[in-house]
């Protein structure tokens, strides 16, 4: 380290801004299917280390108090610790949520994913719902997902929901509503690395209430094509469609 802290500040300042070009380089690779999005991640391990050497011997040179080396090193500083926090936030919130990515507010019997079957690449996780191990793990992670019940009728909370999914931006994949149950599916593709989730959409009716009429129940299934943890990103949107189709009833 002592040899490095002989490193101009003006050098310290160009290499921390290269790794910083790193972090927008691997995402657009990523995004425009250069290569796998892994490879980007381990650009971002490879740049967050070095980022990290590099902080450490700009703040020690910092410490010094030579002010002609100031702006360089605020630089170096500042382009290098941007993006270990916000990997950082990213690792601490990982351990806030289950380390599951596929959600459903049916978990004893989840809404099929069937156009995305075919839609899904090699590599993809399979649409196949893995039981009561997932299961467990999604009601201790979120032991407030339901089903939504409205007293509309299936068809209006059909028309309802595939208007707020196409509101939202999703690309639909299939919708039926001939026979209940009814379903829509659809695609929601992530900004930055243009990850994929699948949702589906269940309307069926439900015993009626004890004024005798009809109930609907709207059931949703989110899961992410690839990676092993979604950071809540599922939960979040089937509870936020879920608000979405009642607020619009």
């Amino acid at each position: 380290m002592s040899a490095l802290q002989k490193v101009p500040a003006i050098k310290l300042q160009w290499i921390a801004l290269l790794l910083l070009a790193i972090y927008p380089i691997a995402i657009a690779a990523a995004r425009l299917d250069i290569w796998h999005f892994r490879n980007s991640f381990l650009l971002f391990v490879v740049a967050a280390v070095a980022g990290f050497v590099v902080l450490v011997i700009s703040v020690l040179k910092m410490s010094r108090g030579d002010r002609q080396d100031s702006k360089a090193l605020v630089i170096s500083v500042a382009a290098t610790l941007i993006p270990l926090i916000f990997l950082g936030s990213n690792i601490v919130k990982a351990k806030d949520f289950p380390f599951i990515h596929d959600i459903s507010t049916d978990v004893a019997n989840p809404p099929m994913l069937m156009a995305a079957k075919t839609d899904r690449v090699e590599g993809d996780h399979s649409v196949d719902y893995q039981g009561p191990e997932l299961a467990a793990l999604q009601k201790a992670g979120y032991p407030d997902l339901a089903p939504l019940t409205l007293s509309d009728a299936p068809e209006k909370v059909f028309a309802r929901s595939l208007s707020i999914i196409v509101g939202n931006g999703w690309d639909v994949l299939a919708k039926s509503n001939q026979q209940l149950p009814f379903t829509i599916e659809a695609v929601d593709t992530s900004m930055l690395f243009g990850f994929k989730d699948d949702i589906v959409v269940r309307i069926q009716q439900a015993p009626a209430s004890e004024g005798g009429k009809p109930l609907t129940v709207v059931d949703v299934r989110s899961m992410s094509r690839q990676g092993k943890s979604d950071l809540g990103v599922n939960a979040k949107r089937i509870k936020q469609l879920l608000v979405q189709i009642q607020a619009a009833q």
